[in-house]
Formats: structure tokens, C-alpha cells, sequence
């Protein structure tokens, strides 16, 4: 007989001193309770333990990765689905997540790979090439996956299931027509499931709905599922806003992702904390009263992830934090009036759309939402459409870099579509923290520079003070380079965007220049083992400290005699107004909105172009500054005086309730007659 356990929750667990079928219906249990973030991390330990008891076991396995899923921990996923499936490598479903995370990381060769050694060749059972499609399907190898299906539909014309997947493939894809045909095919057989019949009506009302909405939508070249979201954003051009006290704001909720360490969500929680402190000690600011609450509403706060960092920030100031990981999705029957078009529509919408739709419609109206300030493009995607469900009255979209038109990695076809159709809804409003990211939406989108409101970032200064290994580091750094005589750094995430092998490249050039200088590279991310590597190869890698990330980030600028960022593409970049606080002279390439932080040729210069930046050139306006401060004292005060003029939080508080607080515009301008181009990014 096991002994029992019991778990701080109250609930009873068994000891698992042996594996039993009391251990296998725990682990059922276990997945079955982990039905979002918060609950899978409160199972996960248990897990754990049971893994360390019974690592050949499947079930537990199995369970345990389910569940670290749950969690939304990307780091490290690969591995552990790598690790079941080599140990059951029969397991169908831990074969699938292998693949599913090989494709995350952007090795789909070398999954293609193991999927075609695990299922050679076209195989001959109905049910083993419908797994190889999925798999395919896993992969994005959405082609090879259609070739598949279309072979089972032909090889087992009596097949119910092969149609039916591939109908709900079709759906997801956004190939509405072709999936409403393999579904009239099954249900005229005769042997159609129920469900096949409820899909095929689920779909013939959507497609009548954009008939009537969007009569070109099979020829218009846009796929489907991005004409179903246009549509649905169009179903509210006649909405009537509901009116708010003039010069006043009422409860705000502040979108985004997650509070991870970007600039962006760093903003975003500031913003919060002050507008939520001035709510608690004055309630107005410049006579216009803050009423809250004041909310901060997120895909993610998982810790694992670090989509926390900046929580502590919002919650010593009481605001409020909610995950939409962690709200129950509601059916988008229960989210429409039964006649509407718009109920006929939801279930068709993209499915990052669907997840925030799903979530955030009921939140928005327990919470009353008056304003919706939704921050970057991905969380416009999820909340926007949600956000006019609820009847939001004011829905602001808070655009912070470049647009993703110019981004590639981080295109998405639906963007400029919605983007367009938002425009012409009652209610929203455009704002960004720089005009060149405005002017590049406005650009891209067609759009008045009128509409947009820009308000850029208010920055602290950040203290000086280092933590114990942050002096130390710094010690033995300088023992390293005795005889520097000046220090040159950077602080941004190791990835893309930054350039940081270019970073590198420049400090080769520079240091051959300059021998006595000396470098501090502050900073994580994807890159920097290959950052590491390439200082290594080019022989420089002494000269650089690479801090990696850090919560000083303070003290390392005031080690600092200039400050050089190489980003291909910015919004407005917080580290070139912290440095400019900290008194050092900045050097940047003119990406987005990186020029309006400084005042060139007195607080900082730029490189000629954002491409091809001309080393040499660099090294001398890097060295130029140097010099600035070395020949004048006062330098540094200056620097720090006019940054903290033009870009105090108080002043960024100030210009977000002045936009908030004061009415929208009656209605948006009449939209442009245009083709629809399919947009591609550059």
C-alpha cells in the first residue's frame, strides 16, 4: 500500500515509491490540472520528482514535458522533447513536439530529416500518412502536408477522417473554398461524423458573410484568413463610441506582449506606475483627473522566460497585472449576437486574432475598459479586433519602431490589412515614441501624418552604484588592460536587430586606431556566443568585457567615455538617453528614431547611413567625441541636462494623459479607393 503525501495546496499525492496505476492516473491528473500558466507551474515540481523516481517511464515523461509546455518556458524545450523521443522513439506525440520545436528554432532541414527516417518513403496505411502530413504540418511544410492528404483522399476514398483533417487544415490555412469542398464531398458519401457537418455550416455562414462584405475576396489575391480579419474590423466603421467625460480618464488597460527587458515594455511599465502613483496622490495631472484603474494586461509574466523583468516596477505602485495565458477562452458564439455577421466571422479570424479575442473581450467588459493603449504590433494583432468586440470607446495603437514591412523577421502578412481597416474605425487613434517611426507607418499604410501623436520616452537616470561582482569584474578587466586611457561601450540585446557582429568589427578598427582604448559590451541574447567567437578570431576578444545581462546597468555607463550603438533597426532607443543622463557623448547610426534622442555635434553624432556603415569614418566620430570630453569638463553636464530636459518621465506622463484625456477625432478620414498589393517585406 503507497504512502501518502500531501502537497501545500491540500491535495493528496501518492509517494510514488513504486510505479503503479495509481502513478500513471496522478500524472493524468497532473496534465489534466495544468490547464494554464499558473497551474502548470504548481504541478511541475511534482513532476519532477516523479521523473527523478521513474525516468524510463512514458507516462511520466510524457506528462512532465506536457506540462513544462504548459509553463510557455521556451528555453530549453528542444532539448527536453529531444530527450523523450530518443528514449521512446516510437512515442507519435513526442516525435511531433520534437518537430514542432525544431521548426521554432529554424532547423526544419534537420527535421525533415528525422520525420523521413521515422516514416519512409508514402506509407501505405491510411493512418500512418495522415500522421506524416501532420508532422509536415509541424514543420510549416504546409505543401508536403497538402500532397499527403490529397494522396489519402484518392488512395481511401471511404476514409471519414482524412477529410475531415484535412478540411480543418484547409480552415486553419486560410483556404476557406477548398476546405467547404472536401467537406460537401464527405457529407454527400453518406458516412460524414456530425462534427463534419457543423464545420461545413460553420464555414458557409462565414463565406456568405464576406460575400456580402468583400464580393472579391476569392480573386482579390489576399488570403482568406486575412480578408476574414479586414472584414470583421470593417463590421464597425458605423460603431457608435460610447462618450467619456471630457478631461478625464477612466480605467485603462496598457497592452503589450510580456514586461521582458526591452525598451518598449520597460516604457510601457513606467507609464503605469507613474500614471497609476499620480492617480493614488493627486488624481489629476494639469487639472485633468485620472479615475482608473490603471491595468497592465500581457500575453506572458512567465519568469522562466523573463517576461517579468519590469513587473516589480508596476507592482510597488500597485497596479494591477493581468495574463492573457491565464484567461479562459470563451467560444466565439458566446461573443456575438446570434444574428450578427461578426459571430459568423470570429471563428474564422487568424489565430493569433482568435487567442486574444477569445480572452479579452470578457475582460475588457468585467473591467469596464475605456481606453485600450495597445503597445506594438503583435499585441495589436491579438487585442485590436478584441478591444471593439468588448466596445472599448478608445482604442490607441502605440507603434514603437520601424514597421514590419522593413522587418522581415518580423512580418506578418495580416499587418498592413488590419492596420489599414483600423484606421477607418471611430475611436482609434495612432501614436508613436519618435516621428521617423511615424512617418515610416504613415508611409508604409498611406496615412496623414495628422493622425498620428508623438510621445517620446521618458528615461531615468540610472544610479551608479555596482553590485560586488560588478566591481570586481571591472578590477580584474582593468589589471587586463593596463595602460587604457579611454573606454568605449555598448548596451543592447545580442541579437539582429543590434548588429553585433558589426559592433565587433568596429572594435578591431578602433582599437587598431586607438591601441589604448578598451571596450565594455553590456548585453544578452541569441548572438552572443557567435559575438565571443568572432572578438576571439579577430584577437581581440581581451580588450572586451562582455557583462552579459545586467541589473547595474548604471554603473557600467559611467565607466564609459563614449557610447557607440550600430542597430539596423530602432524606435527610439532608451540606452542612447540613459548614456546621454550618465553624461556620455553618444554615437549611433541613424536607425528609426535614434537621431531625435541627441543633438548632433553637441551631445552626440551620426553615421552617415544605417547600410554600409564606413568603419574608418566611425572610428573618427567615435574618437571625436572622446575628445569632446576630454577637453571639456562641463561636457558631461551639459549632456546630462539637456536629456533630462527633453526626456524627463514627467514630461511623458504629461503628453500621454493630454492624448488620453482629450476627445478623438468625430470620425477618421474617408479611405482612399486602392488595389489591395500583396504587401512583402524587405
Amino acid at each position: 500500500m503507497p504512502l501518502l503525501s500531501v502537497h501545500e495546496s491540500g491535495r493528496t499525492w501518492f509517494s510514488a515509491d513504486v510505479y503503479s496505476q495509481a502513478v500513471r492516473d496522478e500524472c493524468t491528473d497532473l496534465v489534466k490540472r495544468a490547464d494554464n500558466v499558473e497551474t502548470a507551474q504548481v504541478a511541475l515540481p511534482r513532476l519532477r520528482y516523479l521523473l527523478s523516481r521513474f525516468p524510463g517511464e512514458l507516462d511520466v515523461n510524457l506528462s512532465h514535458a506536457l506540462v513544462a509546455e504548459m509553463t510557455r518556458v521556451r528555453e530549453g524545450m528542444l532539448e527536453l522533447w529531444t530527450e523523450v523521443h530518443e528514449k521512446f522513439p516510437d512515442n507519435y506525440r513526442a516525435l511531433q513536439y520534437r518537430l514542432r520545436w525544431l521548426s521554432r528554432h529554424q532547423r526544419v532541414a534537420e527535421g525533415r530529416e528525422i520525420l523521413e527516417r521515422h516514416y519512409p518513403d508514402l506509407p501505405c496505411e491510411e493512418d500512418r500518412r495522415l500522421s506524416k502530413a501532420e508532422l509536415f504540418v509541424e514543420l510549416r511544410e504546409i505543401d508536403s502536408a497538402k500532397a499527403l492528404f490529397v494522396s489519402a483522399l484518392a488512395d481511401f476514398p471511404a476514409s471519414r477522417n482524412a477529410p475531415l483533417l484535412y478540411a480543418r487544415r484547409l480552415r486553419e490555412w486560410g483556404e476557406l473554398t477548398e476546405a467547404l469542398a472536401v467537406l460537401d464531398r464527405l457529407l454527400a458519401s453518406g458516412q460524414a461524423p456530425r462534427n463534419a457537418l457543423a464545420m461545413a455550416q460553420e464555414l458557409r455562414k462565414g463565406m456568405e458573410v464576406l460575400d456580402r462584405h468583400a464580393p472579391d475576396w476569392r480573386t482579390c489575391g489576399m488570403p482568406a484568413r486575412i480578408v476574414v480579419l479586414k472584414a470583421a474590423i470593417d463590421l464597425f466603421r458605423g460603431r457608435s463610441v460610447r462618450p467619456m467625460a471630457a478631461g478625464q480618464l477612466g480605467s485603462i488597460s496598457l497592452i503589450t506582449g510580456s514586461l521582458g527587458t526591452g525598451g518598449a515594455e520597460r516604457q510601457l511599465a513606467r507609464t503605469a506606475a507613474r500614471l497609476e502613483r499620480t492617480r493614488r496622490e493627486s488624481g489629476s495631472i494639469s487639472g485633468r483627473q485620472i479615475r482608473g484603474p490603471i491595468q497592465v494586461v500581457v500575453k506572458s509574466l512567465s519568469r522562466e522566460n523573463n517576461h517579468d523583468f519590469f513587473l516589480p516596477m508596476i507592482a510597488c505602485e500597485q497596479v494591477e497585472a493581468y495574463q492573457i495565458d491565464n484567461m479562459t477562452p470563451a467560444r466565439p458564439a458566446e461573443l456575438a449576437a446570434e444574428d450578427s455577421d461578426l459571430r459568423h466571422l470570429l471563428p474564422l479570424v487568424p489565430a493569433h486574432a482568435t487567442f486574444g479575442t477569445q480572452r479579452l473581450v470578457e475582460h475588457f467588459r468585467r473591467h469596464g475598459t475605456d481606453i485600450a493603449y495597445i503597445w506594438q504590433d503583435g499585441a495589436v494583432l491579438f487585442a485590436a479586433l478584441a478591444a471593439l468586440v468588448a466596445g472599448v470607446p478608445r482604442i490607441v495603437l502605440n507603434v514603437r519602431g520601424l514597421p514590419p514591412v522593413l522587418r522581415p523577421h518580423l512580418f506578418r502578412g495580416e499587418y498592413e490589412p488590419m492596420y489599414r481597416a483600423l484606421a477607418q474605425i471611430p475611436g482609434v487613434e495612432f501614436m508613436s515614441n519618435s516621428h521617423a517611426a511615424a512617418k515610416a507607418y504613415c508611409d508604409w499604410l498611406g496615412l496623414s501624418p495628422e493622425r498620428f501623436t508623438i510621445v517620446h520616452n521618458g528615461v531615468e537616470h540610472l544610479p551608479p552604484e555596482p553590485n560586488e561582482t560588478d566591481e570586481e569584474r571591472w578590477q580584474k578587466f582593468e589589471r587586463r588592460t593596463a595602460g587604457a586611457t579611454e573606454t568605449i561601450g555598448g548596451v543592447f540585446r545580442i541579437d539582429v536587430d543590434k548588429r553585433p557582429e558589426l559592433w565587433i568589427d568596429f572594435v578591431r578598427a578602433y582599437h587598431e586606431a586607438r591601441p589604448n582604448a578598451r571596450f565594455v559590451l553590456v548585453g544578452s541574447g541569441p548572438l552572443l556566443p557567435r559575438v565571443r567567437q568572432r572578438a576571439a578570431e579577430l584577437g581581440i576578444a581581451d580588450r572586451i568585457l562582455f557583462v552579459g545581462r545586467s541589473a547595474s546597468v548604471g554603473y557600467w555607463l559611467a565607466k564609459m567615455d563614449a557610447f557607440v550603438l550600430l542597430s539596423r533597426f530602432e524606435g527610439l532607443p532608451n540606452v542612447l538617453i540613459e548614456a546621454q543622463l550618465a553624461g556620455i557623448p553618444v554615437v549611433s547610426t541613424p536607425a528609426g528614431g535614434a537621431c531625435e534622442t541627441f543633438t548632433p555635434g553637441v551631445t552626440g553624432l551620426a553615421t552617415d547611413t544605417v547600410e554600409a556603415v564606413d568603419l574608418e569614418a566611425l572610428c573618427a566620430k567615435v574618437g571625436h567625441v572622446v575628445d569632446w570630453r576630454r577637453s571639456d569638463p562641463d561636457l558631461a553636464d551639459r549632456i546630462r541636462q539637456i536629456a533630462s530636459e527633453r526626456f524627463s518621465t514627467t514630461l511623458m506622463v504629461q503628453r500621454t494623459v493630454d492624448l488620453l484625456a482629450n476627445p478623438p477625432a468625430a470620425d477618421p478620414p474617408a479611405e482612399q479607393p486602392q488595389k489591395y498589393k500583396r504587401a512583402r517585406a524587405r
